[in-house]
C-alpha cells in the first residue's frame, strides 16, 4: 500500500503556498493596473437512468465519471471562474434519474475534479427529493469545499451567503441563481430555493451592489424546453435583471441550445445567452445531444469593469462503451477518429456533425454581437493532450491516497483519475510523450513525499508499469 508521509506533504505545502505568493508578487509588481478575469458557463448537468446504470463500476461498487469529462477538462481549467448547473439533487440512494432526480455523490466530484469552481443549485429538480435532498446536496457540496449558490437551509443561510461573491485577479463578480419554477414540489420552511420574481431579484442586486462587486451575474433557469429561440418570459425576466444593474445573464432548462447576444443595454455592454443547453445528459433528439460552453473575459480599466473577448465552444455528447464501464463522453469538435481509429462510431459522426452544423446555423442567423466559435486546434497544447489521451502517454501512479492529493489546492491540478478496462480505478499524475519526462515527473512527487509511486504507459487497451 501506498503511504503518504503527511507531515513531510503539509511542510511541503507550506512551501509552495510561500513560494506561489512570492512568485506572483514578484511578477505581477503589485496590484495589476488592469486587472482581467474570465468565466466560463456550462449547460445542465443531468443524471438519467441510463446514465446512473452506465456509470456504476461492479469491480469498485463506486459511479465512475471521470473519463467521460477527459476533454473538456483542459478547456475548463484554461478560465478563472467556472460555473456549472448542478439539475440533479444528491440524495443519497436509491439513485435514481426522471423525473426525480437523485445522483450519486461522484458526479460533483468529477465537476470539482474537472476545475468548476462555481456550481448553481437552483433549478426545476431542486426539489425531486424533499427537504432531505436539498439539504443533502448542499452538505456534498459543502464537504467537497466547492461554493455553490441557489439553494439555502434557512434564511440566516442566504442572508450571509448570497448574492455569492467570487473573487479573483483582483475582481469581485456576485453570482445569483434563480428558477422559473419546481415542478409543482417545494420544501417547507425554513429552506429557501430561489425563485425567479423581479421585487427579490431587484433587492439582491442592489445588496450586490452595496457590497461593491465589480460585476454581477444573473444564472436564470427559464424558458420552454426544446425551443431554439427565447420566449417572452425569458425576455422579460432578461429585461428586470438589466433594469436593477445586472451585467450578464445566463440561461438555462430548454435542454436545446440558444442564441448569444452581445449587446448595448442602457448604453452599457451586456450579455445574455438564453439557454446553454445539455451539457451531459441522455437525451436523445437530435437538438439535445449537446451544448455550449460559453466563454467570457472581463477588465477593470480606469475604475471601470469592462466587457471583452467572448467565445463559445459546441460540445457533443457521446455514450461508448469502455471495458466494465460505459461512459458519456462529452466531446468539443476535433478529428478523434484521426488518432483513435473508430472511437466515434459512425453512426456517432453523423450524429455529432448534425448537432454542430444545426447549432452553427442557428447562432449565424440569431446571434448578436461579435461571439467567436472555438475550436480545438490539433496543434495547441489542448490538441496535444486530447491526442495523447486518444492515443498513449507516460504517466505517474499512486495509490488510493491520490483521492486525497486530486482534492489539493497546490498539486490538485497535477492529477487525474482513470478506470481502465477491467474496471480497475487508477490515480495517475502528469501527461507525457517522453518517458524521461515522466520519469523526472515521479521524482517530483517522490520529494514531495509521496512514495509507492510508479511509471506507466497509458494507452486506450490498458496501464502498463514501465521498467526503468
Amino acid at each position: 500500500m501506498i503511504h503518504i508521509q503527511r507531515s513531510k506533504l503539509r511542510l511541503l505545502f507550506k512551501v509552495l503556498s510561500v513560494f506561489l505568493a512570492v512568485n506572483v508578487s514578484f511578477f505581477s509588481f503589485g496590484q495589476e493596473e488592469n486587472p482581467k478575469l474570465s468565466l466560463l458557463f456550462v449547460g445542465d448537468v443531468m443524471q438519467h437512468d441510463g446514465q446512473i446504470d452506465a456509470a456504476y463500476n461492479s469491480k469498485t461498487k463506486e459511479y465512475e465519471y471521470d473519463d467521460g469529462f477527459k476533454f473538456i477538462k483542459p478547456i475548463i481549467n484554461e478560465y478563472d471562474i467556472r460555473v456549472a448547473n448542478l439539475e440533479v439533487t444528491l440524495a443519497g440512494k436509491p439513485f435514481k434519474g426522471y423525473p426525480q432526480f437523485s445522483a450519486p455523490d461522484e458526479l460533483s466530484e468529477v465537476l470539482v475534479n474537472s476545475g468548476f469552481n462555481v456550481i448553481l443549485t437552483s433549478n426545476n429538480h431542486s426539489c425531486d427529493r424533499g427537504s432531505k435532498g436539498v439539504i443533502r446536496t448542499l452538505d456534498v457540496l459543502d464537504e467537497l469545499g466547492v461554493p455553490h449558490t441557489g439553494t439555502f437551509r434557512n434564511q440566516k443561510e442566504r442572508d450571509d451567503n448570497y448574492p455569492l461573491v467570487v473573487e479573483k485577479n483582483g475582481l469581485k463578480v456576485a453570482m445569483l441563481n434563480y428558477t422559473y419554477g419546481t415542478n409543482g414540489l417545494s420544501v417547507a420552511k425554513p429552506l429557501i430555493i430561489n425563485y425567479i420574481d423581479s421585487v427579490i431579484i431587484k433587492e439582491d442586486i442592489a445588496k450586490a451592489k452595496s457590497m461593491g462587486v465589480d460585476y454581477i451575474v444573473c444564472n436564470m433557469h427559464w424558458g420552454k424546453e426544446y425551443k431554439p429561440l427565447p420566449n417572452g418570459y425569458q425576455k422579460r425576466y432578461e429585461a428586470v435583471c438589466y433594469r436593477a444593474g445586472a451585467d450578464m445573464v445566463i440561461g438555462g432548462h430548454p435542454h436545446v441550445v440558444q442564441p448569444i447576444e452581445k449587446k448595448k443595454v442602457y448604453n452599457q455592454d451586456k450579455l445574455t445567452i438564453w439557454s446553454l443547453g445539455n451539457f451531459v445528459s441522455n437525451m436523445q433528439t437530435r437538438t439535445t445531444r449537446g451544448g455550449v460552453m460559453l466563454g467570457a473575459h472581463i477588465a477593470k480599466e480606469k475604475g471601470k469593469v469592462i466587457l471583452g473577448d467572448v467565445n463559445h465552444h459546441f460540445v457533443y455528447v457521446m455514450k461508448r462503451k469502455e471495458g466494465t464501464v460505459t461512459q458519456y463522453y462529452i466531446l468539443p469538435d476535433f478529428d478523434y477518429n484521426k488518432h483513435r481509429v473508430n472511437f466515434v462510431s459512425a453512426v456517432e459522426a453523423q450524429r455529432m456533425k448534425d448537432f454542430f452544423s444545426d447549432s452553427r446555423k442557428l447562432y449565424n442567423a440569431e446571434n448578436k454581437g461579435e461571439v467567436v466559435e472555438k475550436i480545438v486546434d490539433p496543434n495547441s497544447v489542448i490538441g496535444q493532450s486530447f491526442k495523447q489521451m486518444l492515443t498513449s502517454y507516460y504517466s505517474v501512479k499512486v495509490g488510493a491516497n491520490g483521492s486525497e492529493l486530486m482534492t489539493n489546492d497546490l498539486l490538485g491540478h497535477y492529477f487525474h483519475r482513470t478506470v481502465d478496462q477491467k474496471g480497475l480505478r487508477n490515480y495517475l499524475s502528469g501527461m507525457y510523450f517522453d518517458q524521461n519526462m515522466a520519469k523526472g515527473h515521479k521524482n517530483f512527487l517522490r520529494d514531495c513525499g509521496i512514495e509507492g509511486v510508479s511509471l506507466v504507459l497509458v494507452t486506450p487497451e490498458g496501464i502498463k508499469t514501465v521498467t526503468e
